[in-house]
């Protein structure tokens, strides 16, 4: 038969999985197939995936590529190769193919050139294929690949070429190739096809390398992967679409897989770094080590150990520093479950937990965990875990000690127990709003039976009021807190509290209570608090006070009594209570308050008489005044009425009138007290200003104090607005002593 051309081309119009086999008489090259018979019975695990051989029509002609005809004992399955080994080694079998039919074909032979249109496989896809081979004048090896896609990864002309190759029949070497793939990679490789193995070597720049071995000797394919100094840049295509984007780093690896049964894997990471395009999850300066060994039985059996050993991360709410970390784990995988049979964890800074897990792969959920932890640095958990979830409220200000234990345990993925016990414990708001220390406490919850708690607090403290030590009891059930009665002794008085309940719904837990406030001295109080010094006695009923989505409501009075008279506070509303700003809503009466009392705990002037004071449509922002409707009277009845020309100086001075204008008769200043029939100053506060009044409008501005008696003295104020950091301002001169003098 006549001799063919310089070169054969073979073309394949249609998908090579569906294409029929073609006898070789077709294509007028019947040596080949007697040349290529020592490939025989190769049982290479990748023809399914190659141009289908031509084959002779008679059966018993050997097939070009080894490997007997086909029949159901021989014939490889396309969608049992493994993929990595299917991806590969695709490119190497057409390579066979062209040693196959150059030297099986005359020596006049000097290029071969294969094309196809599409190769499948249900994990990969190969489009607009094309592999050339060229002998003069210099043996050359070209690949191209229009589109690969791979487990959902696509990559766009794709190119392997090999300027200066050396092909044998057992041998195929490039040494020094190169791969296109948006970046040029120099590469090299080793084919050879009767020992069943391939070595490939990648050097991106000059101290990185990537090496594969990829050997199917004995049938199954056993690969290793070895990397040096390979930067984890090159990870990110690889990574899910939203996860944040490696942006330094460099990291040794080095691996090996088994014929599908057995996987060994460790690697060492160094200066990396990572972040999202939000910023919400950023890391930098990681450094750490991974391994993980598998062996496949009737399922993966897997054990790994991972250590954090520097670097932080920022993963949004969290925050955490650098610090050794590590964590072990063992279990099983299979196409249902990933079970982790024993798990631990060290964590610098807050201890130790031992777990177990079980994660639904089909439902992708936690479905079955239990954890168990001793001796945890509260101060570490809580800076680490707690305080970002709590966020800028009250509860997220705080410093804590002391140190915990506890377990947990989740069925069908919902909690079913918990268990934590306190040692030592302690905790201070950052501002001074409260404090706890030498706190024991022992509380278990489960999601069906009622549980115990109990809390012993040594001491406390409530807005730098001391607090005494108490003992709390409570009653958990799954959706309901019941504390029982408790006392906190609060100076020589106490508050009692009839009892405290809970209750979860719609995802909010709220409480209700009530008790009372038993008698405080006011001296102790106020001296406590660095107050001016107060005489008499607080005390108070507390009705129905009620807690819910984040608001506090007092359903019914707040009635106290301090100042020889009496104090009641309705209508209380207190919004965003454990917020960064709470909003408070109140109404208050006092009625008959003791002037002398009160006067002399403020230095303000000798003053005598009773006092009604009435504060209506009252609202604070973050506990500062921004609204309220306020009138200072003299109660009605029949007592003595006397004011010290001091405290005619101080009422002048928050007035405005100046100490002059407030005497009548230049010979008053010799009297030390005069008589009064009436007080009565108001204030109506609104966009930070003070609309003043008084008894009785009086020329050009107000009464304040109406004289009676003899001697007889009115004071007068003039300024009827005035700008609230002002009237602050002048309370505080008042206060602080600098007050005008009368001439």
């Amino acid at each position: 038969m006549p001799r063919r051309g310089s070169y054969l081309l073979l073309l394949v119009q249609k998908k090579v999985t569906q294409e029929k086999d073609t006898p070789c008489t077709a294509l007028r090259v019947p040596c080949v197939a007697r040349h290529a018979g020592r490939l025989r019975n190769s049982h290479d695990p990748l023809r399914g995936h190659v141009l289908r051989q031509c084959s002779p029509t008679s059966p018993g002609m050997p097939v070009l590529l080894g490997g007997a005809a086909r029949g159901p004992e021989n014939q490889v399955k396309t969608s049992e190769t493994p993929t990595f080994r299917k991806f590969v080694m695709s490119y190497f079998r057409f390579l066979g193919l062209c040693c196959a039919l150059v030297f099986g074909g005359h020596a006049a032979a000097q290029e071969l050139r294969l094309t196809m249109d599409d190769i499948q496989s249900p994990t990969f896809d190969l489009k607009g294929i094309e592999a050339r081979l060229a002998l003069a004048p210099r043996t050359t090896l070209d690949l191209t690949i229009a589109q690969a896609t791979l487990q959902g990864h696509v990559w766009q002309r794709l190119a392997i070429h090999c300027p200066d190759a050396f092909v044998e029949a057992d041998r195929i070497e490039c040494r020094r190739g190169w791969l296109e793939m948006g970046e040029r990679l120099p590469l090299a490789f080793v084919y050879r096809p009767r020992a069943r193995s391939l070595s490939i070597t990648l050097s991106p720049e000059t101290n990185e390398r990537w090496q594969a071995q990829l050997d199917w000797r004995q049938g199954p394919l056993t690969a290793k992967l070895e990397v040096k100094n390979g930067k984890t840049t090159r990870l990110n295509p690889w990574l899910p679409e939203h996860s944040p984007r490696l942006s330094q780093g460099v990291f040794d690896l080095s691996g090996k897989w088994e014929a599908a049964r057995r996987l060994d894997l460790s690697a060492a990471v160094r200066n990396a770094a990572f972040s999202d395009a939000a910023g919400t999850r950023a890391g930098e300066k990681l450094a750490g080590n991974l391994a993980l060994h598998a062996e496949q039985r009737d399922e993966w059996r897997w054990q790994a150990s991972a250590v954090w050993r520097e670097g932080e991360v920022f993963w949004q709410p969290f925050y955490l520093p650098a610090a050794a970390r590590t964590v072990s784990a063992s279990g099983t995988l299979n196409a249902q479950w990933l079970k982790i049979a024993q798990a631990s964890a060290q964590l610098a800074g807050i201890g130790d937990i031992a777990f177990s897990a079980t994660w639904d792969r089909a439902r992708g959920r936690l479905d079955q965990m239990q954890a168990e932890a001793r001796d945890l640095a509260l101060a570490g958990l809580y800076s680490s875990l707690l305080k970002p979830l709590l966020g800028d409220g009250v509860l997220g200000k705080l410093a804590v000690s002391g140190s915990a234990s506890g377990a947990l345990e989740v069925k069908d993925a919902r909690l079913a127990q918990l268990r934590m016990t306190v040692q030592d414990g302690a905790a201070r708001h950052e501002a001074g709003l409260f404090a706890l220390a030498g706190v024991n406490a022992d509380a278990a919850w489960d999601r069906i039976l009622p549980t115990q708690a109990r809390v012993q607090a040594g001491s406390g403290e409530l807005r730098g009021l001391p607090l005494g030590g108490f003992h709390l009891q409570a009653t958990l059930s799954p959706d309901r807190v019941q504390i029982e009665p408790v006392v906190v002794p609060i100076l020589d008085g106490a508050l009692a509290l009839d009892g405290v309940v809970a209750t979860h719904h719609a995802g909010q837990w709220a409480w209700e209570m009530s008790g009372a406030l038993r008698p405080i001295s006011m001296e102790r109080f106020t001296r406590m608090l660095k107050w001016p010094v107060m005489h008499g006695a607080l005390s108070g009923v507390i009705p129905k006070v009620s807690y819910a989505n984040q608001g506090l409501r007092v359903e019914g009075a707040l009635l106290f009594r301090l100042f020889d008279g009496t104090a009641v506070m309705k209508d209380v509303r207190v919004a965003d209570l454990l917020g960064l700003a709470p909003r408070v809503q109140a109404n208050i009466e006092m009625r008959n308050l003791d002037l002398d009392l009160l006067t002399r705990a403020f230095s303000f002037g000798s003053m005598q008489g009773r006092l009604d004071v009435d504060v209506n449509d009252l609202e604070l922002a973050n506990w500062r005044p921004v609204r309220f409707d306020a009138r200072v009277a003299s109660s009605p009845g029949d007592y003595l009425r006397k004011i010290s020309q001091r405290a005619v100086q101080n009422i002048s001075s928050i007035g405005g009138a100046g100490g002059g204008a407030a005497i009548q008769a230049s010979f008053l200043r010799f009297f030390d007290q005069f008589g009064y029939q009436r007080i009565g100053l108001s204030c109506r506060l609104a966009r930070d200003v003070c609309e003043m009044d008084g008894i009785e409008a009086a020329p050009h501005g107000y009464v304040i104090v109406k004289g009676g008696g003899i001697p007889a003295l009115s004071v007068i104020g003039y300024n009827r607005r005035v700008g609230w950091n002002e009237l602050l301002t002048r309370i505080g001169r008042v206060m602080q002593g600098n007050k005008p003098i009368v001439q």
